[in-house]
């Protein structure tokens, strides 16, 4: 039977990473999958701030481990009650601000697609949006459309606060439509995939590659989609309004 008194350090440091990297599996299934599925994940800057989880669970509290273990020690036991408080916490931390900063929606506002946050919407809006857009999506991103308010002076105080930093249309869940509702309007918007193809050769090449795959019989377009981190492309059915899928390309 293992106790901390017949473990060298070697072993209490692999044990802890072990635990650790078990643990991290489970937060990255829940971010990458659940919370930024693709292409969310690289555009809303998941990346850096998964690293940094990662890094502090799955580095710094094994090393630090390896460095104060010491069978002889006699409040070993304590020391490691220490550290593994110190990485749950850093832990459970770093992975709230993921939650809280996870793509909400993906709102079409007058030629493209704006990728709201959850800690961006505005908590006043949220709460006179009717269904489905009461409440801010757990598990992903949804699809909808933004319109300006319809009120005069409800669109002035709108303009100037946006001007000023605050929310715009997109963090605005009292001024959505159901996507489905407004996908002529998206088709319509939608531009030439040439347009992308143009961009360079490797644009080209992942351009052709969706088409071969998605685009039979299809007239796609796209639209383009601003992000935190990295704006990237909408494909969308020009007939339809549906989306056939996302290119990490460069709209611009």
């Amino acid at each position: 039977m293992l106790t901390l008194r017949s473990l060298n350090r070697w072993q209490a440091f692999l044990i802890h990473l072990g635990l650790s990297i078990s643990i991290a599996a489970v937060v990255i299934v829940l971010v990458v999958i659940v919370w930024y599925p693709p292409p969310y994940f690289t555009a809303m800057g998941g990346a850096l701030l998964l690293r940094l989880i990662i890094g502090v669970d799955v580095v710094v509290g094994p090393i630090v481990t390896l460095l104060i273990f010491d069978p002889r020690k006699p409040r070993l036991a304590v020391d490691l009650a220490i550290v593994a408080t110190v990485q749950l916490a850093a832990l459970v931390y770093g992975t709230l601000v993921m939650f809280e900063a996870r793509p909400a929606w993906n709102v079409f506002v007058k030629d493209r697609f704006e990728v709201t946050a959850a800690n961006h919407v505005d908590a006043a809006s949220l709460a006179r949006a009717a269904e489905p857009f009461h409440r801010v999506p757990l598990t992903g991103p949804r699809l909808a459309v933004g319109h300006a308010p319809s009120d005069p002076q409800e669109a002035l105080r709108l303009s100037l606060s946006s001007m000023a930093g605050g929310p715009d249309v997109a963090a605005q869940p009292h001024l959505f439509v159901p996507y489905a509702q407004e996908a002529p309007v998206v088709a319509h918007a939608a531009r030439p995939l040439q347009a992308l193809s143009r961009q360079g050769r490797a644009n080209a090449e992942v351009v052709g590659a969706f088409l071969a795959e998605h685009g039979a019989g299809r007239d796609l377009g796209y639209v383009p989609v601003r992000a935190r981190s990295r704006d990237f492309s909408a494909i969308v059915d020009r007939r339809s309004g549906e989306i056939v899928g996302y290119l990490p390309l460069n709209p611009w």
